[in-house]
């Protein structure tokens, strides 16, 4: 049986030579797993949010043309920013695939990556399965024994396509990027779904760090974070947590935490904010700006 999938990302403003070298551990690892009796047909859709496109029609006939034996190449060019979540969402609706398998422009697949992450969903209940991340682990918990975990990142995750759609995608009303993925990941298991993390399934995602071996946040995942906490607390019906942060922001002598908070109660004002969900707290975890329970500290 023919197993399809549709591997996307959102680009912005990205190296070529970085997406060349994801192109062919993407071909790489669907030679392997042909070779390995596993029938795949994969489309690889990049969604373009740059300010100019990054390729021209020449060079994308020519990428579809170097990889065709190996997966079919769609190119699309937004003409704006459209953040990860829309970028996501606007891929996502034109899939005609089994599994669509969200990732970061910056990842590269090991040989055997999709043995390994298709192998937890034939387990029926399984919706969304999470690849290990090198070199640098995700440090969320999750079950040594049943693989299952709380959330599952945006950056190498595999999904089955009618559940995505079953939930309404990604919230890109409320996230432009970062958390879009918890809050998709808990809507889903409020669905009655597991989320599973496949420690066999390895990418290489780029991530800086310190001299001492600290993780090093960008001003972009700083900034975004902080406002996506904003709807995280009120849409997970945290309203004391929210609180708390719109305060700490207001007080905090920063102009862009500032910006985020007025920009938060504005749309509060306005009645423009999420449906509110999980107010027994079931599923939310909220805990020092973490969205799980962490294995170790980065």
């Amino acid at each position: 049986m023919t197993i399809r999938i549709q591997i996307q990302s959102v680009l912005y403003d990205n190296e070529k030579s970085g997406i060349k070298k994801t192109l062919e551990s993407v071909a790489n690892a669907v030679r392997v797993a042909k070779g390995n009796g596993c029938d795949l047909k994969i489309v690889l859709s990049y969604g373009d949010s740059s300010e100019k496109p990054l390729y021209t029609k020449e060079e994308v006939e020519a990428i579809a043309g170097d990889f065709a034996a190996d997966f079919d190449f769609r190119y699309r060019f937004f003409g704006y920013n459209s953040g990860s979540a829309k970028g996501q969402n606007e891929l996502a609706k034109g899939a005609d695939t089994e599994y669509i398998f969200i990732m970061n422009p910056d990842v590269i697949l090991a040989p055997n990556f999709f043995e390994h992450i298709l192998r937890p969903f034939e387990d029926p209940i399984v919706a969304m399965v999470e690849a290990r991340q090198i070199p640098i682990e995700h440090a969320k918990e999750y079950d040594p024994e049943t693989f299952e975990t709380p959330w599952t990142t945006g950056a190498c995750t595999m999904v089955r396509t009618e559940v995505f759609w079953k939930v309404d995608y990604y919230d890109q009303e409320s996230f432009f990027m970062y958390c879009d993925d918890v809050d998709l990941a808990w809507r889903i298991r409020m669905k009655g779904y597991k989320l599973i993390y496949q420690p066999a399934a390895l990418v290489y995602h780029a991530k800086r760090l310190s001299s001492k071996g600290a993780w090093l946040p960008s001003q972009a995942e700083i900034y975004y974070s902080a406002q996506a906490s904003l709807f995280m607390a009120y849409k997970w019906s945290r309203e004391d947590l929210l609180e708390q942060k719109l305060k700490a922001y207001r007080e905090s002598g920063r102009e862009d935490l500032q910006e985020i908070a007025k920009d938060f109660e504005r749309r509060r004002r306005e009645g423009n904010l999420p449906e509110q969900l999980d107010r027994e707290h079931r599923i939310g975890y909220f805990d020092e700006g973490r969205y799980s329970a962490h294995r170790f500290i980065i």
